[in-house]
């Protein structure tokens, strides 16, 4: 990237240094910042990247982007001023898209599913194709911008996932993105602690078509109503996919799911049928296949390359994954992040397994849900009981709520720390049984598992 490209697309103010020469990349990392990079100093509730503008020219930065100039800095090369690092960075993203206009992008949004959907993607799209995906939680406004930073002409797809909290995100990742395809996997009961409700959900993720013309193209979940509401306010072309609704372009049926080996089931694109093999528990896996297959097919793959890009797929680390431990039961790990619903997933996955032993359900809490989180963590209990679930471990400000609403025979005990949960796992689940555990991402509940060794 020239240096004048990085003045152009950011119209920052040039301190010091020229104009003239060339950037290989970027980083908001002065720890892992390269030779020739432009860094820029992001700032946030905890932590600010001001403090480490001049240990990033030391590492060899050849610029970097800022909002207050330091009064001293030595071997600094490039400096720009802007008004905000943050929406810098956006910007230059947003630039260098539009730049590689040949490649084809599809963005994906949702309460749940979301990164899993975007694997499979992923997996379908690579078959025959150089694409892009991000990787790990890269998918807010520095995460995203970061990763189409990377896009360069060996690429021909990309496929990235878009994730917030609060109204205004979507649109703004939308807008740096510039997708062809937009999917929204399914609107549900998450992040409500700023958005306020699950209408508040669905105008959120909605931002992300709003800008969608005539030559874009809107997977649409035909079995969420609420997703069914936004394509019908869209003016632009649509794929609808389905299990339960009628006439959709893309649907599966014949879904059977064999152990903790995977899943079969028969899927039908616009008339075409064949038989499709996940590796990986779940069910409602079946709905993120259905929306990956409209999302490849909108980005030009046919029916071949979905089958064989669905069979290689392997399930995301902390989604879903089984394992074997040394007490002999099994655990269902699914603790990268939860909400209500997914919650609810979960528990009928732990049923729907469960052998000749007893089930365990091992909860952290849901987060980000506001003035509904009492009502969400006692719905969760009675959820718990009425699907038959033996014994329920939790942990976190909001599992006693859990364990107050359990009935029907369901017991429980809470755990002040991961090491207390761990040890009243060991103590209660013995062979053949199996142990579903779960929590959002500020839980850390994989800790548990950890602790079981």
């Amino acid at each position: 990237m020239e240096i004048s490209f990085l003045l152009n697309a950011i119209q920052g103010k040039l301190v010091t240094g020229g104009g003239k020469g060339q950037l290989t990349g970027v980083s908001t990392d002065s720890r892992k910042i390269r030779r020739g990079e432009v860094f820029f100093a992001l700032r946030g509730e905890n932590y600010d990247g001001h403090k480490f503008i001049e240990e990033a020219f030391q590492k060899g930065a050849s610029a970097a982007v800022v909002e207050q100039v330091p009064e001293k800095l030595r071997g600094a090369s490039v400096l720009v001023q802007v008004g905000s690092t943050l929406r810098a960075l956006g910007d230059l993203a947003k630039t260098w898209r539009n730049s590689l206009s040949g490649i084809k992008l599809a963005a994906i949004t949702g309460s749940n599913g979301k990164t899993t959907t975007k694997e499979m993607v992923s997996s379908i799209i690579s078959v025959n194709h150089s694409a892009l995906k991000n990787t790990g939680n890269l998918n807010n406004l520095i995460g995203l911008p970061l990763t189409l930073l990377e896009l360069n002409e060996k690429y021909d797809l990309a496929v990235v996932e878009l994730g917030m909290n609060d109204f205004g995100e979507i649109r703004r990742l939308s807008e740096i993105a510039r997708p062809d395809v937009g999917a929204i996997t399914n609107i549900g009961r998450a992040h409500m602690e700023k958005l306020g409700s699950i209408e508040g959900v669905a105008k959120a993720k909605g931002e992300l078509v709003e800008g969608f013309d005539e030559d874009s193209f809107f997977v649409v979940n035909a079995d969420d109503p609420r997703v069914q509401k936004i394509a019908g306010d869209t003016n632009c072309r649509k794929i609808t996919y389905g299990i339960e609704s009628e006439g959709s372009f893309i649907s599966g049926d014949s879904i059977k799911e064999k152990d903790f080996s995977g899943i079969t089931f028969y899927m039908s694109v616009g008339g075409e049928g064949f038989p499709v093999t996940l590796h990986t528990i779940g069910m409602h896996n079946v709905m993120n296949a259905l929306c990956a297959a409209g999302i490849a097919y909108s980005l030009g793959c046919d029916t071949d390359e979905i089958r064989e890009g669905l069979g290689e797929f392997k399930p995301v680390h902390l989604r879903l994954e089984v394992s074997d431990t040394p007490q002999g039961f099994k655990v269902i790990n699914d603790s990268y992040n939860a909400n209500p619903d997914s919650v609810r997933r979960a528990i009928d996955e732990l049923m729907r397994l469960k052998g000749c032993g007893q089930t365990v359900a091992v909860l952290g809490d849901m987060l980000e849900l506001g003035e509904a989180s009492e009502s969400e963590h006692r719905g969760i209990g009675e959820y718990l009981s009425s699907s038959g679930v033996d014994y329920v471990i939790t942990y976190g400000n909001f599992g006693a709520i859990v364990l107050d609403s359990l009935s029907n025979g369901t017991t429980g005990v809470h755990a002040a720390t991961h090491e207390e949960a761990a040890s009243s796992l060991k103590s209660y689940a013995g062979k053949d049984d199996l142990v579903l555990v779960k929590g959002s991402r500020g839980m850390r509940m994989e800790e548990v598992i950890k602790n079981l060794s």
